[in-house]
């Protein structure tokens, strides 16, 4: 999951369908405008057919972060240490009384 927020991607790290796609979802997670230009270079590497089901997946990805993030989901301790360095999104603190 390493510098799929760094702009530009590192060269040659990721093949150019992965990259069409690590824009396309970081730019729709971002609520951002989902340009031809994003599309279209999608649409060079996948099938339409393919395309929505990437535009599906991101957007259920979203639905189920939003869920979590809304309820505050508790997360146990080893997925937290899992998660260490490889979350871009800070967690949030847990609920209850601040520790002195």
């Amino acid at each position: 999951m390493s510098h799929l927020l760094d702009d530009p991607l590192p060269e040659g790290m990721f093949t150019p369908a992965e990259e069409a796609i690590i824009v396309y979802a970081r730019t729709s997670t971002w609520f951002q405008p989902i340009t031809d230009e994003i599309w279209n270079n999608l649409r060079a590497h996948f099938t339409e057919k393919q395309c929505m089901e990437i535009s599906f997946t991101v957007g259920l990805d979203q639905l189920v972060s939003r869920f979590h993030a809304t309820v505050q989901t508790d997360v146990d301790a080893v997925t937290t240490d899992q998660l260490t360095g490889s979350c871009p999104v800070a967690l949030p603190p847990p609920p209850g009384p601040t520790p002195p």
